[in-house]
Parts: C-alpha cells; structure tokens; sequence
C-alpha cells in the first residue's frame, strides 16, 4: 500500500519542512521559508506553540488516505528526528472516537491488511500497535526494552487523555507496571499535574511524536493542554477542516483526489418538489445506478450495488418523518423488501454484523438521522437524501462525506457510477445548498466540487458562461463559481459552447443555471451529471495533474507569460537527460528512453569497494559536528543535514560499559550495527552494503577511537553521512561522462515552462521578462546585477529567474537549477548561474562539467555558462567575459 501521487506531494511537503526544521532548529522559521520556497507570499505567521517542538498539519479531504499518510510521515519524522534503533521510538496516535480508535487497532494488527503492510514497509517489521489497557499493563507488552526495539504505536482517543481534572484518570495515576521507565522519568522535566509514575509520565519522558487524526475535533484548550502534557517531539494533525490556528504545511486540491480515483466527483444536487420527491427520485436513480453497475460488472467491471443514504427528521415534532415513519413508508408504500433496509441512529445500530461490501448482502437504504460521522466508510454509498426539514438543527455535512469515497479507486466505465448524488426538498434552496456547501468545506472540498440544475441567485453580467442541455433543460456554467438563477423564459436547446477563460484550467466550472421546463427524472438527472463530469474532464486536462489548491492559491503571486512570447513559450522545450532504455526495462519510456534520475547513475555501485585509506574520524574535535550546509535539492532537502542524536546520560553510561567487556573485534561488530542504526537509510544504497563500508571504517580505528565513536555519535556519523554522499557524487558524475560518450545519455527536448510564474519577491517590471513579473533577487550582488542587466540588454528578447526547486532543473550527477534563462534575439537559449566568490566549491565544479555536457549534447542552439564576479574556475566566465559573450550570441 504505497502512497499515490497526491499524498506523496504531502509527503515531500512535511520532508521539506523538516529539513528546514533541522537546519534552523526553529519551527516558526522552517514554516516560513517552506511557504516561501512554494511561492505563497501571504501565508500568516507560524502559529507558536506550547514547547518549541514542531506543530504541523496537513490539510487533505475527506477520503483523501489521511491514515496512510499519517504511516509515512511518521517514518519521515523519525527519520528527521534521527529517531533510530536504541532510542525510544514512541508514536501517540490520537483519534477523535471510540469506534474510529477499535477500527485503527484492527487495521494496524491485522497481519496482511493494507495499513498493516504500509507500516512494515514505512517503519520496518518490527512495529508493536498497542491500546490504552496494552499500555497500562506495562511489562507485558509496553517496557522501556520494547520502545528501544521497536516502534511502538500507542492508540487513544482524545477523551481518554483529556480531562479537566487528571485525578481519576488511569493514564494519570501511580502504575507500578510501568518501572521499567523509571531511569526515562527521572532525567525528564517533572510535571506535578500528574503522578510522577503514570503512563502519562512514562509516554511524556519518551517525548512521542504525536498524530492527532481528525484535528478538527481537538480544537478545545483542554485537548490542546492534553497533548501539551506528553512533551511531544512533534505534532502533526491529520483533518480536511483544521482550526483556524493550524500551522498547514499541505494543501491537497479536491481534483488531485478524483485524478486518483479516490473519490465521486462532481456532486450532483437536485432540488425536488417535496419529501415524496425525494424518495421517489432516490428510490428510482438507485435503481438506475444499479443497472448501471450490473453492465459493469458484466464487462469486467467490479462487484458495485450503489446504496442510498436517507438523513430523516429528529423527533422534534408530530409531523416530524423519523427514521422509523421513513421505514414504515418505503416498505408499505413503496413495496421495498424489508432486508433491504437499516437503521443506523444513536441508539439503533443494524449496520454492526453488515458487510455492506459483500455480493451476499442485501442492503441497498440506510436510514440515519446524525450517526455516520467521521470513520464510517462504505463506498458503496451513492446518494445522500436528505429529508430533514430547512430549518432543523441537523447538519448536511455531518454525513455527506459518506458518499464521496470512490468503489475499489478505479474509474468505472459506466460515468453514473463515477459520480455521487444529494437529493433535497426546500422552498429556499439557498439555504439547503449552503448546507451542502459547508457540508463540502468540512470535508475538505469546496463549491468548484458540486454541480446543480436548480438556480440560485441572479447572474451577474461579467460572468463567463457555457451553455449545455439536458433532456427539456437549458442550462450554462459559470468559470468564476457564483450560482446563477433560473428564469421563466423559454429557451432553444443550443450547441455546447465553450466561453473560457484563463481560469478555466484552474478552477472547474460551475453549472448553475436552468431555464424552460424543469424535468426531474433520473434520466435528466445522470444525463446533467455526466455533462457535468465531462467538464471537470476538461478542466482536469487543462491542468496536466497540476493542482494547486484554493486556499494556497489565494496567498500567491500569480503571473502570467507575456503575451509577446506566448506562441513561443508554447512550442518551446529545453533539453534534458535522458537514458536509453535497455530492453525489456521497466523505464517509463519517452523518445527512445526515460528521464535521467541521478540515481540511475549508481549502476554497478558498491559502497564497500571504495577506497578509505584517507578516511578519518574526525572524533578529536569533541562532539561538535562541524558540516558543510549545501543548499536544498529538488525536494527541497539539504545534502548534508545535522544529526541530532540524542542519547541519554544513563544510555551513554550502559552503553559504555557494555561494551568495555568486549574484544575490540566484538565491539567493532556492536558498533556497526549502532552505527548503522544511527546513520538511518541512505537510499537508494541497501542497508547491507552501507553496514558493510561502516565495518570496514570501524576495522581503521584504534581501541581509544572506538570508545570515542559513543561518546562522540554526532561527528563519527556526520562524516560518515558526508564521506558516503561524496563518493555516491563522484561515481555519478564519472558515469555520467561515460554514458554521454557511449550515447547511453541522451538529450531529449522536454521542459515546458508553466503557464504561471509565482514570484515571492517582486523585480520591478520591464518589458523584456518572460512572466509579466520576475522574482527578485535576494543573494549575491552578481545575481542582482545579472537580473539589472539582462532587464536592461538590447541583445536579450526575454528572459527568466529561474526558481530554485520547481524550476528547470540540468538532471546529471545533481539536480542542478541555473540562476537564470534568457533567450537573446538571434534565438539563443542561455543559461546562466552566477556565483559569488564565498560561492565557489566543489558543487561549482560539478555544475562546471555537467553544464559544458548538457551543452554538448543539446546542440548550439542552447549555451550554459557560469559567471564569477572575479577569478572563475576552469570553464566559468569572469563578469566582463561573460557579458561579452552574451551580447555577441
């Protein structure tokens, strides 16, 4: 169970901004310099919390995969963390329900289930998943051995851990069970709220990362003080609505999630006649997406039997239509077969022995009133009717996220089945929809998700509209996302036609508008809906899977290319690597091969063969780790980072004296292994031959240094992590080189430039930049007076400031983004990196070569240089030779 596409963007997003995190050692600045690297200039201050230990959140929709998310970026935040094997490796994973926690720990346990899989895959096989009587037994299955050995996953729920007054509450009171965290506890800063030998204190002396799922409904100050007790390491919370005070790292557009075929997009909402209309047309469309289901599975498709939500009126009045009158209805009335029928309410629950999944069962209505929340999951859920009353206190959106989770995430030849349905009554729809609108908002989407027939309010005049029909109704879309109104003239069936806009690729139509004859059969109402699932087709196309997400789009900067390069910049690639694919590779093959990953250069590497004879450790300098910070790669990650590792006195003082007892042969292989575990996975090297190169560097060190490698973790594997990603750098760059000659590298014209540009900082505005605005630069005074010349050159047609993690990008030995691109007016491609003299290292040699390569191979009409301010290196420019290059060009 591997992330997809989206979720491994929030993945690289958290991985982002836990490397900032380590560099800084602050998450206020981290947070700020994450959203600057994405462009979002608008983003409000990171909100501080109790301690200075991270509180992030990631905003995904509901059905989004928040769970296999929260399994992987728990592995990135250990892994940050430098939380490896021998140190207390705590997850408190915190749900908002009882039945969400029991569906959690059977998930988690269950030998072979997905989650159970993604856990072994993200954190190793030895994972322990414990509950809250698991943790309160002690010994047995939660020790101070166990968190040193293992990941150990505790369940809870907010209400377990939340109280106004700890006493009384077992995770707060005095348990023997748990000495084993005695020596934890007693070098943790004491907290007198609490027994000083409760699990809490034992799970706070741990300092657990913290996964709040559902954040939304931890929002109180108790649940904030609750969470604040176990002196988390890091807190992320999981939710599609965070309080307003989240510190969000992630944004996830709803159409990444149709894309990933994770949910039924459009929603479309039908307003009838009356409650009878209501069941009448739910009763109907679910016999049509039932046929529609059965052809399906008779071409192959998979076992579907779409499910009808009805949400009844509470007992609140005598003409009130409960739960039980609705039952009593569809089966006197409509002639429904009782089986077919459940009630799931507070105190009615005939869903629990229900595998609503199973081709055996028979259940096509569920009644409820407000019990599916959060945690219920049925994909077969198609249509949510609601009859409850407009002015009821009963909230749509507590049970509209029920039916967007897509069946077996595949898109379904049928289009119906690829679409999920709300059926109301009201004589104000406006008010019913803008329950379904904050129904949509709490579950993460927004208006751009939902479409309707039914009008609204009076369209204004400086709308874009495109016109459709269905069945006896005209109806239009509007590109801005305001509903539009129905009108009483009679209108002729037209043509489909497309009035777009520039935000049409980036915010999907809205079909709101219906004139003439209003027809409410189930025919008019797939027919509208696959109408409308065809334009959200359209938009996703326009998009090429680019998705920023509202919210994040409102805080950019947003720039068009000028409209004298648009044609050009249209038909125009840049070149990059490519490797030719053996036969029968598994590449994803494009031009004869597949794009060059720096990685692919690592054929035939082994760690353990390379030369050490001038290694050294380093282990004189005390235990300060002196590193090299190089500047963030295409992930936004440092190639060196600091490792923290943070063993205790009492570790420190075991450890030595375990290891006092041994030959030096046995404590170099003790040693190895700790080593290893402290150096975490450096992919794509296996495991065994980075143990392998560790040994054979312990085999070099003298019985004194040895003892040193414990006391001194931080410099020993720092420059480890350094002396190994050197060496991986040198061997990719050397076959580089060979395959460029061998032609097994290639280039292929394949950079498009984005439509939009998202400066942070703005350069004045000239007519010579490719994006109606540039960004500013901000570092050396090269690169400033580069961008003033390039904006005042005669000899310059356009040119760009290229972005320095979501720009073009020379793919080689490293992942190399030039300062600038320009084109001069005899069609000259440059690329331009200049660098200041402190800037000069061993990376400038790298870009050097892997430069005068890509220019080789590209052809002449494409150029790199590089621009030193005074002395350049061996194939860089002075200032004064560069320039003049670039004019003759």
């Amino acid at each position: 169970m591997k992330p997809n596409k989206y979720q491994q963007i929030v993945l690289d997003d958290l991985r982002s901004f836990l490397a900032r995190w380590r560099l800084s050692n602050n998450p206020a600045t981290a947070f700020s310099e994450h959203w600057l690297e994405k462009g979002v200039s608008r983003m409000r201050p990171y909100h501080l919390a109790a301690t200075n230990a991270p509180q992030i959140c990631t905003k995904v929709p509901t059905a989004g995969g928040k769970t296999l998310i929260g399994i992987y970026a728990l592995q990135e935040i250990l892994n940050a963390m430098d939380k490896r094997q021998g140190e207390p490796r705590v997850c408190v994973w915190l749900v908002p329900s009882l039945s969400i926690k029991d569906q959690v720990l059977n998930r988690f346990n269950l030998a072979g289930d997905g989650y159970w899989l993604a856990l072994r895959e993200a954190l190793g096989h030895r994972v322990s998943v414990l509950s809250k009587e698991d943790l309160l037994s002690g010994s047995g299955k939660f020790n101070a051995q166990r968190v040193r050995e293992e990941v150990v996953i505790a369940v809870l729920t907010y209400d377990s851990l939340r109280s106004k007054k700890v006493e009384g509450r077992k995770l707060y009171q005095s348990n023997s069970e748990l000495s084993s965290f005695d020596a934890d506890i007693s070098v943790s800063e004491p907290d007198e709220s609490f027994d000083s030998d409760s699990l809490v204190a034992a799970l706070a002396s741990l300092q657990p990362v913290v996964i709040v799922d559902e954040s939304h409904n931890a929002t109180s100050e108790l649940s904030r003080e609750s969470i604040d007790r176990l002196k988390p390491s890091c807190v992320l919370e999981l939710t599609a609505t965070p309080r307003q005070t989240a510190n969000i790292i992630s944004f996830v557009d709803a159409m990444a999630l149709r894309d990933e075929l994770m949910v039924k997009l459009p929603v479309v909402v039908r307003n009838l006649l009356d409650q009878s209309a209501v069941i009448s047309h739910a009763i109907d469309l679910q016999k049509r997406l039932e046929a529609e289901a059965i052809a399906e599975q008779s071409n192959g498709g998979s076992y579907i039997r779409p499910i009808v939500l009805f949400q009844a009126e509470p007992k609140n009045k005598t003409d009130s239509l409960t739960f039980e009158k609705l039952k009593d209805q569809l089966v006197k009335d409509r002639n429904i077969d009782p089986s077919w029928i459940k009630i799931k309410t507070a105190n009615v629950d005939e869903l629990k022995k229900e595998d609503l999944l199973s081709p055996n069962c028979p259940v096509r209505f569920i009644i409820t009133v407000n019990a599916l929340k959060e945690g219920w999951d049925c994909n077969f859920a198609y249509i949510l009717a609601t009859l409850a009353d407009r002015s009821s206190p009963i909230d749509v959106e507590q049970i509209l996220g029920r039916i967007l989770r897509q069946p077996n995430i595949r898109k379904h030849g049928k289009i119906p089945l690829n679409m999920s349905y709300v059926l109301t009554a009201s004589t104000v729809f406006s008010e019913a929809l803008e329950k379904i609108v904050a129904g949509l908002n709490r579950a993460g989407f927004s208006r751009n998700d939902y479409r309707t027939p039914d009008a609204i309010e009076p369209m204004s005049d400086q709308q874009t509209t495109i016109q459709g029909q269905t069945e006896n109704a005209t109806f239009e879309l509007t590109a801005t996302g305001d509903l539009l109104s129905t009108t009483n003239e009679s209108s002729q069936p037209t043509d489909t036609n497309t009035t777009a806009t520039a935000s049409d690729a980036l915010e999907p139509a809205t079909i709101t508008k219906i004139s003439g004859s209003k027809n409410y059969s189930v025919d008019s109402t797939i027919q509208y809906g696959e109408h409308a699932n065809s334009q959200l087709d359209s938009a996703a196309s326009k998009t090429d899977g680019q998705y920023i997400a509202p919210e994040q789009r409102e805080m950019m900067n947003s720039f068009p290319i000028r409209k004298d390069f648009v044609a050009e910049i249209a038909a125009l690639k840049l070149p990059q690597f490519f490797r030719r694919a053996p036969a029968g590779s598994l590449f994803d093959e494009k031009n004869g091969g597949a794009l060059l990953d720096k990685n692919m250069l690592l054929e035939g590497f082994r760690l353990v063969d390379c030369n050490i004879n001038d290694f050294k450790a380093n282990l004189s300098s005390g235990d300060v780790a002196q590193i090299d910070l190089k500047e963030l790669n295409a992930e936004g990650i440092a190639d060196y980072e600091p490792t923290r590792i943070s063993l205790k006195p009492h570790e420190i003082t075991t450890l030595r004296n375990y290891l006092a007892t041994l030959t030096p042969d046995a404590k170099r292989r003790q040693l190895s292994g700790l080593v290893s575990s402290w150096l975490g996975k450096m992919p794509p090297l296996s495991e065994p031959d980075l143990r392998a190169y560790i040994s054979k560097l312990l085999e070099r060190l003298t019985p004194d240094e040895l003892d040193s490698v414990v006391e001194q973790q931080n410099v020993f594997v720092e420059t480890v992590r350094k002396r190994v990603r050197l060496e991986m750098k040198n061997y990719r760059q050397k076959t580089l080189v060979q395959w460029v000659r061998t032609n097994t590298v290639f280039s292929v014209e394949n950079f498009s430039f984005p439509k939009e540009s998202s400066p942070v900082s703005l350069y004045a505005p000239t007519s010579n930049t490719l994006y109606e605005r540039e960004e500013k630069a901000k570092s050396s005074d090269i690169e400033k007076a580069m961008t003033d010349w390039l904006a005042e050159s005669p000899n310059i047609c356009w040119w760009h400031r290229n972005h320095q993690s979501r720009g073009f990008f020379l793919n080689g030995s490293i992942n190399h983004y030039p300062d600038f691109i320009a084109r001069t007016y005899n069609g000259t491609i440059v690329l331009i990196e200049t660098k200041g003299e402190h800037l000069k290292n061993d990376d400038s040699d790298t870009k050097v070569e892997l430069g005068k390569l890509w220019q080789d191979c590209a052809g002449r009409k494409f150029r790199y240089i590089m621009v030193f301010e005074q002395t350049p290196l061996d194939g860089a420019l002075s200032w004064q030779d560069a320039i003049e290059m670039l004019n003759a060009i």
